[in-house]
């Protein structure tokens, strides 16, 4: 998967795969962007939903979500916690649908540092391509 040098946020090591793309900071937040099929076709209003819906029921508790832009392309974030170990640890979810694909990016670890590496990563989501 190509990912343009804008995407990786900043204080992120990136290590890609041939279907993903990856990165960590050293504080061990983890980031990663993909493409899933868009099957069953749906837009993004059955997207969002079914993506909060089975998180939720996965176990994660809700933070907050909303509208996201990378350049032109809309998208949807999703912010939840869930307790690990000892921890609490966050999760980010944005997607961005496509025709024919949903570009998935995600970034999780444990929440206080999740939270100060947030502006790199808001940034990094807005600058992905399709």
């Amino acid at each position: 998967m190509h990912i343009t040098p804008a995407a990786l946020p900043d204080g992120f090591a990136a290590y890609p795969t041939d279907e993903t793309f990856k990165a960590v900071n050293p504080d061990g937040i983890v980031y990663r962007v993909r493409r899933v099929p868009n099957k069953p076709y749906a837009d993004m209003a059955f997207w969002k939903e079914a993506m909060k819906k089975r998180m939720l029921e996965a176990g994660y508790h809700f933070g907050a979500e909303g509208p996201l832009q990378a350049g032109a392309r809309p998208g949807h974030l999703l912010e939840l916690t869930a307790p690990y170990g000892p921890q609490d640890y966050g999760y980010m979810i944005a997607i961005f649908v496509e025709k024919e694909n949903i570009q998935i990016a995600e970034a999780a670890g444990e929440i206080s540092a999740l939270a100060r590496c947030r502006p790199a990563l808001m940034k990094a989501l807005a600058s992905l391509t399709p």
